[in-house]
């Protein structure tokens, strides 16, 4: 009976709990077996890792997008390949102390922080040289100044015997680095005053006053003009040239050829322009003159203008403007002219004219006639 039942179920648990124990440890072998280093192991041979070729690309990727950077601050901080960069990149006038300023940027080659060296500059007049000097070149923008008197030969615009300008331009070279030339605007540029003319407008005034006609007739207002003959223009309106410059003016009131008014002598420093007792500013140019009599227009607007007495010789005759430019050296010789245009003034004639005749009819007003 050893072989019976009992037997046969005692070892049928045997070996079931056998074989449990044995796959339990079996289970637990795969899932422990060298712990990370072995999971690692386990998806590096599945080809589930990182890949050694991708993480290079990576890095070098990082590397040129970072030398791309750097190349391009070197731009933006005005470095360059190989030797200098350098242009002109702006031009201007100090009024005060009649210079040409020229600015100038100078782009350096990578690794050099500063420039150095002498830099030459060279301003030409047309195809013309006039001339050149150096700088020491310390700086990546920077002025320079030049004096007018070292180079100016005249006005640009409309000098040529055509009528075409003759443009000023400027360079710069440093250590064989040479700037494209730049050109200087004939507004700058124009010097010299060769055109003057002058205008008178008379002054009146409405009043309650019937020994003139009710109409008195104050004075004159009067401006002058002094700039550039405009080439284009000039034969059909006598246009000029507006002309930043240093020069005087004298001017006077003409009448049958004697003066018999006179101004305090009017000072011009650019556009600027002062004399005893009073300033104003040259525009388009042409400026006001002050006299001792003042009033409003219809808009309100102060006017200023020489009192009848101070100048009125009577209704017979022609006045005119006569007007002397002066300049500064070097900018031109002196310049004298007459207005383009005279008046005759019938101003006794229209204070003393009838208005309440027999037939009921006045005698006409009469206004200024050219002369």
């Amino acid at each position: 009976m050893s072989g019976g039942l009992l037997e046969k179920a005692k070892n049928q648990d045997t070996g079931s709990a056998t074989d449990e124990v044995e796959a339990v440890v079996e289970e637990v072998g795969v899932a422990t077996d060298g712990g990370l280093l072995g999971r690692a192991n386990a998806q590096s041979a599945g080809g589930e890792g990182m890949d050694p070729a991708m993480i290079k690309k990576g890095v070098a990727g990082s590397l040129a997008v970072l030398l791309v950077l750097f190349i391009g601050y070197q731009f933006v901080m005005g470095f360059t390949f190989g030797g200098y960069s350098i242009s002109v990149s702006d031009v201007e006038v100090d009024e005060d102390d009649n210079n040409l300023r020229v600015q100038v940027f100078i782009g350096t080659p990578m690794f050099k922080s500063s420039p150095s060296g002498d830099m030459s500059m060279t301003i030409s007049y047309g195809s013309d040289d006039v001339w050149t000097g150096s700088f020491a070149a310390d700086s990546k923008l920077s002025w320079y100044e030049v004096s007018f008197s070292d180079f100016y030969q005249g006005n640009s615009r409309g000098a040529s015997s055509d009528g075409s300008d003759i443009v000023y331009s400027v360079s710069v070279t440093l250590e064989g680095s040479d700037s494209e030339s730049y050109p200087i605007s004939g507004e700058i540029s124009d010097r010299t005053i060769d055109s003057v003319d002058g205008e008178l407008s008379q002054i009146t005034q409405a009043c309650d006053c019937d020994e003139k006609n009710d109409l008195d007739h104050l004075g004159v207002a009067v401006r002058v003009g002094a700039g550039a003959l405009d080439p284009v223009q000039s034969n059909t309106t006598n246009l000029m040239m507006h002309v930043d410059s240093d020069y005087t003016i004298t001017a006077s009131i003409i009448h049958d050829g004697s003066s018999v008014y006179s101004f305090p002598t009017v000072s011009v420093d650019g556009a600027s322009a002062s004399w005893d007792g009073g300033s104003g500013i040259v525009e388009n140019s042409w400026i006001e003159l002050e006299g001792e009599g003042s009033s409003s227009n219809a808009f309100g607007e102060a006017i200023s203008f020489v009192n009848r007495d101070d100048f009125y010789q009577g209704d017979d005759g022609c006045y005119i403007v006569e007007v002397t430019v002066i300049h500064s050296s070097p900018f031109g010789d002196d310049v004298t002219g007459t207005s383009s245009q005279g008046w005759k003034f019938f101003w006794e004639y229209n204070e003393s004219r009838d208005t309440d005749n027999e037939d009921g009819s006045t005698d006409p007003y009469k206004p200024a006639e050219s002369c």
